[in-house]
């Protein structure tokens, strides 16, 4: 299922990436994304650890985790609910 969540995202970002290409002058590379780094510090550690991806990356990895999200709420939802009458 989360396979299948970020395959989904990416491809989302995907089209955006083809026409930016079609964009470009024929003769010029086009320019690299520009990296995007934030510091996270992992719970229980003083050491803080910086990682650089694209936007598109940080948009699909924020994509999944509110996907993530979402699917665990449906499913406590669905915990709370069981065995109650109505």
């Amino acid at each position: 299922m989360i396979r299948i969540l970020s395959l989904a995202a990416a491809l989302a970002a995907a089209p955006t990436a083809v026409h930016a290409k079609a964009e470009a002058p024929q003769g010029e590379k086009p320019a690299a994304e520009k990296k995007i780094c934030k510091r996270e510090t992992a719970t229980g550690s003083i050491m803080a650890r910086v990682t650089c991806r694209t936007k598109a990356e940080w948009d699909a990895i924020t994509a999944q985790s509110q996907a993530d999200r979402d699917l665990a709420n449906d499913a406590a939802r669905s915990r709370s609910l069981v065995g109650q009458s109505r």
